[in-house]
């Protein structure tokens, strides 16, 4: 009867053999299909590793473009300014798989924050007292062209930030005691500012003014003077104290200046003021016609990688300028590159503007915006 029973259900025992056949093969398959796709992770994270590294290795290669540019034998440490070939962009420079290009921008062309440091209570007052293009005027000139709040503070603030004593240079700056309040609390550098993007831990500063401020401002490690032949329309109108608008026309018409004492014959005999009076006015510790310190941005595009650098350079004192720091921003190569970044638009022909009817317009027109390929693109800053 055992037997009888035991031979009723053969296709049951089939049916059970085959089921856990195809349990085990989809075990298999979701076996070797995670191991397929781990191997694929590994794969391209090993490439993007690889492409990354080059990429970091192509921008290295374009400091030493930077640095040929900028040396001694390349240029004249005499006068900067856009017309010399450090001002031009970079050539897109095709290598295998990707693209490398880059550009210059004078660092001197802006407001070293770091000047502030060698203000006292009494220089200060003095200044600011006078009609003269010292530091803390120009400053406050600028944040008044940019619709930022300006008050006494914001150059004291700056100056006890840098000074190494625990007094306060007037009234309205502030010192330790005065940041034990803030939440949190915050120590003054009582040294120089290292980046520029500090000046938002000064009191009365908030970020979103820093924020614009950047493409006016550095942070060098001595006190510099504004290259008058590189600095912005912004900031030469600030440089012109109550004359303003006019300063900015004449010197963007007629720069580059070769020397500070052709730009301040040039001046004495435009404006008809005495030539002590404009070297007074615009001493040679405020402007000057020669930089030091540069920025060099460059974009490299490599397969899967896209990186930004942007390092600083300095060559005061130096047959070949040294990197003083750099900065190193990884960028998915899936992302679109704003238009405004894009430093191959400025070999495209198709981008040129028509022509104007009248010659000399045109000829007006690109003189007094001869600016760095950086400004042009938007990476000044």
């Amino acid at each position: 009867m055992s037997r009888l029973q035991s031979g009723r259900y053969p296709g049951r025992q089939t049916g059970v053999a085959l089921l856990a056949a195809l349990i085990l093969m989809l075990a298999l398959v979701i076996t070797m299909g995670n191991i397929f796709y781990r191997h694929q992770i590994d794969v391209s994270q090993a490439t993007g590793a690889r492409h990354t590294d080059q990429a970091i290795l192509l921008a290295i290669s374009g400091e030493n473009w930077a640095k040929q540019l900028l040396s001694d034998s390349s240029d004249d440490r005499g006068v900067d300014h856009f017309e010399e070939d450090w001002a031009q962009a970079m050539p897109m420079l095709p290598v295998e798989g990707g693209t490398l290009t880059g550009c210059l921008s004078d660092l001197q062309g802006r407001i070293n924050l770091n000047n502030f440091s060698g203000y006292t209570s009494q220089t200060l007052k003095a200044e600011m007292g006078a009609d003269t293009s010292g530091y803390a005027r120009v400053w406050e000139a600028l944040l008044v062209s940019l619709e930022i709040v300006a008050d006494p503070s914001r150059s004291a603030t700056i100056i006890d930030w840098l000074d190494p004593d625990s007094e306060l240079i007037n009234s309205w700056g502030a010192e330790q005691i005065d940041y034990d309040g803030y939440t949190p609390p915050r120590v003054p550098a009582n040294g120089l500012i290292t980046d520029t993007t500090e000046l938002a831990a000064i009191g009365s500063y908030q970020v979103a003014e820093v924020q614009r401020l950047l493409p006016w401002i550095s942070a060098l490690p001595r006190v510099t003077p504004i290259n008058i032949n590189t600095a912005s329309t912004q900031l030469l109108t600030a440089l012109g104290g109550s004359m303003g608008l006019e300063f900015e026309q004449m010197v963007s018409e007629q720069r580059p200046f070769s020397s500070v004492d052709a730009f301040h014959q040039f001046i004495a005999e435009r404006t008809q003021l005495a030539l002590p009076l404009v070297k007074t006015r615009w001493p040679v510790t405020v402007v000057g016609v020669n930089s030091n310190y540069f920025e060099l941005y460059l974009e490299v595009t490599l397969g899967e990688a896209r990186i930004e650098v942007k390092s600083i350079m300095d060559r005061a004192g130096l047959t070949e300028p040294v990197i003083l720091a750099r900065e190193i921003t990884m960028v998915p190569a899936r992302l679109p590159k704003p238009a405004s970044s894009a430093l191959d638009e400025l070999f495209d022909d198709s981008s040129d503007p028509e022509p104007s009817e009248n010659p000399d317009e045109d000829q007006s027109t690109e003189t007094n915006n001869v600016q760095s390929a950086c400004t042009m693109i938007g990476e000044a800053y």
